[in-house]
């Protein structure tokens, strides 16, 4: 009897040291988009994470959870405080305050050399609209234990009930269509 607990109680602690919550340490997110006067992008400052990956010898086992939030306040513009102001006022911030991404399933998992493909599906909410989306990003296990995703998403904002914003009484116009580019570092 005592064999046996001392074997669970090794098989347990194993799985808990292979699987890790892991937080952001660095990151690089933005919305790139097109108008019809001159392109565009603005860069989130702050992205939050809740995430558990299993790692093992051999690299990444799995995704056990993912969730990302991005207050919509923290988004900036290089074209300054106008635009800033238009993004918030398009995406309602005052009422929904964040976006997010839930992830829903792993659909791949793959190494090839020292990165990972994975293609996985999840659920962003934007401007309070819910849409569920497919996404293949690229994984990265760094020797200190650190994982980093880097991927890119094109997006329609009607999709998600936002009309794209204008200005200058309606003489300058955005595009519908927008790109998340991202790299997410956890540690």
């Amino acid at each position: 009897m005592k064999f046996k607990l001392t074997f669970l109680l090794i098989l347990i602690s194993s799985f808990l040291f292979g699987q890790s919550n892991l937080k952001i340490a660095n990151y690089y997110f933005v919305i790139k988009g097109t108008s019809n006067l001159h392109d565009w992008e603005s860069k989130a400052n702050e992205v939050r994470s809740n995430t558990t990956i299993l790692l093992d010898k051999r690299g990444l086992h799995s995704i056990q959870a993912l969730y990302l939030e991005i207050p919509v306040k923290t988004i900036k513009s290089a074209k300054g405080s106008i635009m800033d102001g238009k993004t918030y006022e398009a995406l309602r911030a005052d009422n929904y305050p964040n976006i997010t991404f839930k992830l829903d399933q792993i659909n791949k998992l793959s190494k090839s050399g020292d990165k990972y493909e994975v293609a996985a599906s999840g659920y962003l909410n934007i401007a309070g609209t819910t849409n569920k989306i497919e996404m293949c990003v690229h994984a990265k296990v760094g020797e200190d234990g650190s994982v980093s995703f880097s991927g890119s998403k094109k997006l329609k904002m009607t999709d998600y009930k936002i009309k794209p914003p204008t200005a200058l009484m309606g003489t300058l116009t955005t595009g519908n269509e927008v790109e998340i580019a991202f790299t997410i570092t956890l540690k």
